[in-house]
């Protein structure tokens, strides 16, 4: 608690009794304060050192495995982590939020009660009112408040989602997100009827238990929408877009090609990539394009295309750029005596892909022992 004559907690220097002490709003001002401390005490203690540290390193791994190239890895942990502390172990929050109303002020006390459930908010932005945001349930009849700032400048019909908290300060409906809030562009609200198809798919139904309860595979929706794709493919390096703009220049023209006796390549393993990353599934693309190209057997490319979906599923990289991927790939499938045509450097491979020579070499490595 501060006195009067302490150093007021803003960090001006000044007494509080003459600096946030003097206004009406002081006693909020040091409820804030005292909120934002308990949340970072919390953040800085969960999970303790020992097997609650191990439980969490994995689910991040689980999470990192799936969500890999969808979403950053920092962006990644961050969401691991808030399912982790304010949802799989919500107990561990409960206990925390009961320490410290102990001796609070009681402003504190009444946002640490409204602070006990946090849960998952799906929602539409359907206006503004009084300095706050308007949202509306997806998958229900709520409606909430959050108040407006600079940090959610979106558009009318932009769908938010997030672990939230109630925060009845100002009015009964407000919530605030626990620290990040994911929005999807009103153009991709297609992504709703996505996550509506999962959940009968497991026979359940989309609510608010459903999204807590499948919040992996819920964000793997959110990011492979088709506004993330083009997205991701505007941000891609030139040496990318070119490789698979040949691609698609290949494919389009074979399309066009009367197919009298070899049927489509359909492998065993490569019938159903559904597992794999879209960077995975990328990479599988642009080598048959390429084994295509170059005049290889279909057995050579049954193989080679087996060989590449064994790698994903067994050792799940995040892919990035396919053509690090291929180009590996070409290095030892050479090595191995493999492939048709004049021989070639791991220089002239990595140019041909557009990617490092390093980055060739790296995965031909790892190919090499698979070919054999």
């Amino acid at each position: 608690m501060v006195r009067r004559n302490d150093p007021c907690p803003c960090g001006s220097g000044k007494k509080y009794k003459k600096c946030h002490g003097r206004t009406d709003g002081g006693t909020h001002f040091l409820a804030e304060q005292e909120l934002k401390q308990i949340m970072a005490d919390y953040i800085g203690s969960t999970p303790a050192p020992g097997p609650d540290r191990n439980e969490l390193s994995l689910l991040v791994k689980t999470w990192m495995s799936r969500l890999g190239g969808l979403m950053k890895a920092g962006a990644i942990e961050g969401a691991a982590y808030e399912h982790y502390a304010f949802n799989l172990h919500r107990d561990l929050w409960q206990r925390h939020l009961e320490r410290s109303a102990q001796g609070a002020r009681e402003e504190v006390k009444r946002v640490l009660e409204s602070w006990n459930q946090p849960f998952v908010m799906f929602a539409e932005l359907a206006g503004k009112n009084e300095g706050h945001l308007i949202l509306k349930d997806v998958f229900g009849e709520h409606q909430w408040a959050m108040k407006e700032n600079d940090r959610v400048a979106a558009p009318e019909g932009t769908l938010l989602f997030g672990m939230v908290l109630s925060d009845p300060r100002v009015r009964e409906d407000a919530i605030q997100p626990v620290s990040t809030l994911y929005s999807v562009p009103s153009q991709n609200a297609a992504v709703a009827e996505k996550i509506r198809e999962f959940a009968a798919s497991v026979g359940e139904k989309a609510d608010e238990a459903f999204l807590e309860s499948n919040l992996l595979e819920i964000f793997a929706i959110l990011h492979t929408s088709a506004e993330d794709t083009e997205e991701l493919q505007e941000n891609r390096e030139p040496g990318e877009r070119a490789n698979e703009s040949g691609m698609a220049a290949r494919e389009a023209a074979a399309a066009t090609e009367v197919q009298e006796e070899e049927e489509p390549l359909q492998t065993a393993e490569a019938v159903n990539t559904d597992d794999l990353t879209d960077g995975q599934r990328n990479a599988i693309a642009m080598l048959m394009a390429e084994l295509e190209s170059d005049g290889l057997d279909r057995d050579g490319k049954e193989s080679l295309g087996n060989s590449v979906i064994r790698y994903f599923r067994e050792e799940n990289p995040i892919v990035r750029k396919p053509g690090g991927i291929v180009a590996g790939l070409y290095l030892a499938a050479q090595e191995a005596n493999l492939l048709p045509g004049e021989p070639f450097t791991s220089k002239e491979v990595a140019k041909r892909f557009g990617v490092s020579e390093g980055t060739a070499q790296k995965y031909a490595t790892a190919f090499s022992v698979r070919l054999k």
